[in-house]
C-alpha cells in the first residue's frame, strides 16, 4: 500500500518535482520570469502569456493547487515565505507551459499521445519522475507494484487529495516528455565539424611559459581623455546589443533603524531575571521553554561532548534544579536548565508492519499476538502493506531514534530490544519492534531559553516619528534636499519586478512593488520592514529592450574612454623587442607564469581577462614579443619562453563541443520562443 504518509518519506524526490520539471529548471534558470512590462495589462490580470491574459483568479488557483502538492509531499500545513515564492514562480512557469509552450509545440507536431503516456506511467521504460518516485529503496530500481498500489488507493481516498496529486504527477510526466522531444529536435540542428574540433584540440594541447607585463588603464587619468558626444553616440549605435535590459527601477532610499535603547536593555534584563526565577521553579521545563523562548526549542538528547562551551559543561555537571545564566551575548540573553536525562542507545534497529487504517481489527489482533512473542518477520511478510520492507521481514535497518517523527520517537523512547509497540495514524496502523540497539550512553535534554533584546514600542514610535518627519520634508522640498538637510546616508538600488528583497532588508518585497507601480520622481510614504523604516524615491524607469542613450550615457563614456586608453597604451608598446626592456620603459613589473593555456580565463597576478590567454596563444613563435594585447584590465605585451604539448583527442573534443553546442542551441531556441510568445509578467501588481 502506498499512501500519502508513505509519499512523504520520498520527500527528496518529490520536492525536486514540486519546483517544476527538472530539465526545464536546469536548462532555463530564471528565463521564465523575464519579459515583464507595464503596458497592455489589465489591473485584474497578473500578465499575458501567448497573447492570452492570465487573470488573478487563474493564477491564484494554480498557486493553491501547488501549495496543496507541497502539503502532501512535506506533511506540513504551513510554509515559509521562500517556499511560497517558489510556488508562485512555479505557478507562473506552469502558465507559460500551458498557454505558450505546449500550443507552440503542438503546432510544430510535437505532442505526447495517450499510448505514450501509458508507457511513461507504467511501461518497461517509465518516465524518470515515475521511476524515481516509485523506486525500491533497497535496489533503487523502479517497482511497478508500488505504482499499482498507489493508483489503487487514489480511488479510495475520500478527500480527493491523492487524485489531485496523481493528476499533477501525470501532468509533470507529460510536460517533461514534451520538453525532451523539443530538446532532441533542437539538438539535431547543433553540429560541430571535424576541422573545428581538430583546430581547437591543437590550441588546447599547448601550454606556455610566458614573460609578460600589463599597463593598466588606470595609469592614464580619465580627465586626460577627451571624448565627443558624436563618438559616444557612434559607439552606442554600434554596440546596442550591449545595452539590452529587462524592466528595472532605480531608487534612492534612506533607512531609519529602530535599535534597542538603554531603557530597552534595562527592561529586557529585568524581564530575563524574573524569567530565570520562574525557570528554576518550572515543573515542566520543555513546556516552559516552548512558551517563553524567542527561538524554537531543541528537544534532542545530547551525549557528553556534543554540546560545546559553557553550556556543554553545565549540561553534564549541574543538578536538575540549577539554571545556567542568564548570559547576555550581543542582543540575546540565554538561560538553560536540564529538562531530562536518559540512558538511551545511539542507534536502534526497527522492524515494521503496516496495516491499513480500515483494518484496525486485524492490526489489534496482530499486535496482541506479537507482544506475546509471535513471529514478527513472518507476520510482516504475510500482512504488511509496505512491500518495500515486508520482503525483509519488516526490517527497516539501523537508525538514530531521534530522527524519527515525534509520534514514533515517543513510542520507542526507552524501548529495549524485543519491545513491540503500536502507533496509529489516520492512514495506517504501524506495529513496530525494536530488534537491536547500539552505543548506549547517558544523554541530556536541555531546555534553553533565548530572549532577544528588541526595541520597545516607545522606541519604535520615536524612530517612526523621525522617519515620518523626513518623509514630510521630502514631499515638500524634494528628496535630495531632505537628505542633505538631515545629513543622512542615502542608499541606491536597482530593483526588478519580482525581487523579494531590496538592499538585504528582510520582507522588503513591498518596496519593489511600490517602485513598479510608481512614476519617476515619486516619493514613498514611510514603509516598515522589520526594524527598518524606509522612505524611497524613484529616480529612473528602465523599460525592457534597448536602454535609451541618455540612460546609459555614463556607461558608454566609460567604455569609450577605456577603448581610447587601450589605443594610447598600445601605441606606446608597439614594436617592442623585449618584455623586460618595455617594462622598464613603462615603469611596470615583469611577470612570468609557466602554465598559460588557451582554455584559461585569467591573467595570473592580474585578474580575469580572457583576451590575455587568447593573445598569448596567437603568438607566432618562442622569443617573439606579441603585438599589444588589449584586454579588459589593461594592455599586455608577452613573449613565450617555452612551449609544451600534451596531445588532445580530437574525437573527444568534438564530443564535448557538440554537447556544448546542443545546450547553447536549446537555450537560444527557448529564449527566442519566449521573446516571440508575448509574455508580459505584471505579477508585481499583486504579489
Amino acid at each position: 500500500m502506498v499512501t500519502l504518509n508513505t509519499l512523504r518519506n520520498k520527500g527528496g524526490v518529490l520536492l525536486a518535482i514540486v519546483i517544476g520539471v527538472a530539465l526545464l529548471a536546469f536548462v532555463l534558470g530564471d528565463m521564465l520570469t523575464s519579459g515583464s512590462t507595464l503596458m497592455n495589462s489589465s489591473k485584474m490580470n497578473v500578465g499575458v502569456v501567448g497573447g492570452e491574459k492570465v487573470s488573478t483568479q487563474e493564477y491564484a488557483q494554480a498557486i493553491d493547487e501547488l501549495t496543496e502538492v507541497q502539503r502532501i509531499t512535506t506533511g506540513r500545513e504551513g510554509s515559509t515565505e521562500e517556499e511560497n515564492e517558489m510556488i508562485r514562480v512555479q505557478a507562473w512557469d506552469l502558465m507559460i507551459r500551458q498557454k505558450a509552450l505546449k500550443p507552440a509545440l503542438k503546432d510544430m507536431g510535437l505532442t505526447v499521445s495517450d499510448d505514450e503516456m501509458i508507457g511513461l506511467l507504467s511501461g518497461a521504460n517509465p518516465s524518470p519522475i515515475i521511476a524515481q518516485m516509485f523506486a525500491n529503496p533497497q535496489t533503487g530500481m523502479f517497482e511497478p507494484a508500488l505504482l499499482r498500489q498507489f493508483v489503487a488507493r487514489v480511488g479510495q481516498d475520500q478527500t480527493g487529495r491523492m487524485q489531485m496529486f496523481w493528476n499533477y504527477l501525470q501532468g509533470e510526466v507529460g510536460d517533461q516528455s514534451l520538453l525532451f522531444k523539443f530538446k532532441n529536435l533542437i539538438d539535431k540542428a547543433a553540429y560541430v565539424t571535424g576541422l573545428e574540433a581538430e583546430q581547437l584540440a591543437e590550441l588546447e594541447s599547448k601550454t606556455y611559459s610566458v614573460n609578460y607585463l600589463v599597463s593598466r588603464y588606470e595609469s592614464i587619468a580619465d580627465s586626460t581623455v577627451q571624448v565627443s558626444d558624436a563618438e559616444l553616440r557612434k559607439y552606442y549605435n554600434s554596440h546596442k546589443g550591449m545595452f539590452q535590459q529587462e524592466d528595472l527601477r532605480d531608487i534612492e532610499y534612506v533607512t531609519f533603524e529602530a535599535l534597542p535603547s538603554p531603557e530597552d536593555y534595562a527592561a529586557a534584563e529585568k524581564s530575563v531575571r524574573e524569567l530565570a526565577k520562574d525557570l528554576a521553579e518550572a515543573k515542566n521545563v520543555q513546556q516552559f521553554v516552548a512558551m517563553n523562548s524567542h527561538n524554537s526549542s531543541d528537544t534532542r538528547y545530547y551525549k557528553a561532548g556534543e554540546i560545546t562551551g559553557e553550556l556543554g559543561t553545565f549540561a553534564f555537571s549541574a543538578s536538575a534544579e540549577q539554571v545556567y545564566g542568564p548570559v547576555l551575548n550581543g542582543d540575546q540573553w540565554t538561560m538553560a536548565r536540564i529538562a531530562d536525562v536518559q540512558t538511551m542507545p545511539d542507534s536502534i534497529r526497527v522492524s515494521s508492519i503496516v496495516i491499513s487504517a480500515d483494518q484496525k481489527a486485524l492490526a489489534d489482533s496482530l499486535s496482541a499476538a506479537l507482544q506475546k512473542g509471535g513471529d514478527f518477520a513472518a507476520a510482516a511478510r504475510e500482512f504488511s502493506a509496505d512491500q518495500q520492507s515486508s520482503a525483509e521481514g519488516g526490517d527497516l535497518g539501523m537508525m538514530d531514534p531521534q530522527t524519527l517523527t515525534p509520534q514514533f520517537a515517543e513510542a520507542l523512547k526507552g524501548a529495549a530490544a524485543g519491545t513491540v509497540k503500536t502507533v496509529t495514524t489516520p492512514e495506517a496502523v504501524f506495529i513496530l519492534k525494536v530488534t537491536g540497539t547500539k552505543g548506549e550512553s547517558q544523554k541530556v535534554q536541555l531546555g534553553v531559553i533565548n530572549y532577544n533584546v528588541e526595541a520597545s514600542e516607545q522606541t519604535r514610535n520615536e524612530v517612526y516619528g523621525k522617519a515620518n518627519k523626513f518623509a514630510t520634508a521630502a514631499a515638500a522640498g524634494g528628496f535630495e534636499k531632505a537628505v542633505s538637510d538631515g545629513a543622512l546616508a542615502k542608499r541606491v538600488a536597482t530593483v526588478g519586478p519580482n525581487d523579494r528583497t531590496v538592499g538585504g532588508m528582510q520582507q522588503s518585497r513591498e518596496l519593489a512593488r511600490w517602485a513598479f507601480n510608481g512614476k519617476p520622481g515619486e516619493i514613498s510614504d514611510v514603509k516598515e520592514f522589520g526594524n527598518n523604516f524606509v522612505i524611497a524615491a524613484i529616480t529612473a524607469v528602465r523599460e525592457k529592450g534597448t536602454a535609451p542613450f541618455d540612460q546609459v550615457r555614463e556607461n558608454v563614456k566609460t567604455l569609450v574612454v577605456r577603448e581610447k586608453k587601450g589605443e594610447m597604451l598600445a601605441q606606446k608598446m608597439a614594436g617592442a623587442t623585449s618584455v623586460a626592456a618595455l617594462a622598464s620603459t613603462l615603469g611596470v613589473d615583469t611577470l612570468s607564469n609557466n602554465d598559460i593555456n588557451f582554455q584559461g580565463f585569467m591573467a595570473p597576478e592580474v585578474g580575469f581577462d580572457p583576451a590575455f590567454t587568447g593573445g598569448v596563444s596567437g603568438i607566432a613563435k618562442t622569443g617573439v614579443v606579441s603585438k599589444p594585447i588589449v584586454g579588459r584590465i589593461g594592455v599586455y605585451a608577452a613573449e613565450i619562453t617555452a612551449e609544451r604539448s600534451t596531445p588532445v583527442d580530437a574525437a573527444v573534443e568534438k564530443a564535448r563541443l557538440s554537447a556544448e553546442a546542443q545546450q547553447s542551441a536549446f537555450m537560444a531556441a527557448y529564449e527566442a520562443f519566449l521573446n516571440l510568445s508575448d509574455i508580459q509578467d505584471t505579477r508585481y501588481r499583486f504579489y
